[in-house]
């Protein structure tokens, strides 16, 4: 690993699918008592958990920002912003300029099955963000209609020059890719990558395992150590490992071991 990369051990953005069953407020107390560099944020009701709307309601926002304030955390993206065959225009217009406000890129997931369509509604997206004053990113999803990190690439390419793409290990392993497939994306293009680690052969529920089901970086059979050589400098490092814990861990002691195993994988990494 590059010198450059050591701070990468420290610098670990939390994402907010890696503890979903807690609210924003207090995935930002989990975060900064780990001693991590961001959050990554659920900003509207999503049935994983108890995520009050942020963009609707002003003081919950304002209860983030100040909390984000207090800590020092950044954000990293926020979600969701999934694209399918009928987008809520307006509901995107408004959570981009949450994004704005909050110094976060957007994340696209596509659900739209008409290529065309779908590569329209991405480029619409893209001048939303920029007219916010943010950055769109897009994000390869073993269970959407851009799966791998290549399709990914394509519509980042035909969005703009700066929209950049989302790598997330589970679905590159998911999606029968493999690390030399990140390692050939252009690197200015790589804005947030997302650690999880899991079993070689995928089980037979996929969507369970994306957002209950993965393990923490280092504990699995993904070989992530090959990666992290491979990540662009400029890329933000993201935990983002639901697993599946034993009864009665506290949502910070989830999160201390999901961030020491990526923090130990980083240690290992640089030897």
């Amino acid at each position: 690993m590059p010198a450059s990369d050591a701070s990468r051990m420290t610098g670990i953005c939390l994402d907010h699918l890696s503890l979903c069953d807690i609210s924003a407020l207090d995935l930002i107390a989990v975060a900064a008592r780990l001693d991590c560099e961001a959050v990554s944020l659920f900003v509207t009701p999503l049935p994983l958990g108890p995520y009050r709307d942020l963009v609707q309601d002003s003081a919950a926002r304002r209860e983030v920002v100040a909390a984000l304030k207090d800590t020092g955390l950044g954000l990293g993206i926020i979600e969701p912003f999934m694209i399918d065959a009928a987008p809520d225009w307006a509901g995107l217009e408004r959570t981009a300029a949450l994004a704005a406000e909050l110094g976060a890129d957007i994340n696209a997931l596509a659900f739209d099955d008409q290529p065309a369509r779908l590569r329209d509604a991405m480029a619409r997206l893209a001048q939303i963000a920029r007219a916010a004053g943010t950055r769109m990113t897009i994000e390869g999803f073993s269970l959407s209609t851009v799966r791998t990190p290549a399709d990914a690439l394509a519509l980042a390419q035909s969005s703009g020059d700066d929209v950049g793409i989302t790598v997330d290990t589970l679905h590159v392993m998911r999606t029968g890719g493999s690390w030399a497939d990140v390692a050939a994306l252009p690197p200015e293009r790589v804005f947030h990558v997302q650690l999880c680690d899991g079993t070689r052969e995928p089980p037979a529920d996929l969507a369970t395992e994306a957002v209950a089901g993965r393990l923490p970086p280092g504990q699995g059979e993904f070989a992530l150590e090959a990666l992290l050589p491979l990540l662009p400098a400029q890329a933000r490092i993201a935990a983002e490992a639901p697993f599946r814990a034993p009864e009665g861990l506290s949502p910070l002691e989830r999160g201390r071991i999901i961030v020491d195993a990526t923090r130990a994988l980083f240690a290992r990494a640089s030897t």
